[in-house]
């Protein structure tokens, strides 16, 4: 089994008290989001994050997707396109998704 971590970033989002997945799929579908970082999953993100980059942040929603699959993943190797359709069927099939929110960024267990 290998873990994964996907993070996109849209815009600065209001985001509402309930989040749902079409509104997430929604983004993706649309084309309002770019690849932030897609590979295995970092131990602690702040570990990677400088006082400008946290401030330029600020401005960015980031939706981050941590899930397993059977077989390794070339990350270099995907288009945008590619990235996209992969996590949407990842969502397809996944039976539990755990989403979780604050007032600027979303985080999805699958």
């Amino acid at each position: 089994m290998e873990s994964h971590t996907l993070i996109l970033s849209t815009a600065k989002l209001t985001i509402p008290n309930v989040i749902t997945m079409d509104m997430v799929t929604s983004l993706i579908n649309r084309g309002l989001t770019g690849v932030e970082y897609f590979g295995i999953e970092i131990d602690n993100q702040a570990d990677y994050i400088d006082e400008d980059m946290k401030a330029a942040s600020e401005e960015i929603t980031y939706i981050e997707f941590y899930f397993d699959t059977e077989e390794s993943i070339d990350y270099d190797s995907l288009s945008l396109e590619e990235v996209n359709a992969l996590i949407l069927d990842i969502i397809k099939k996944s039976t539990q998704i755990e989403i979780r929110a604050d007032e600027k960024d979303v985080t999805l267990y699958l």
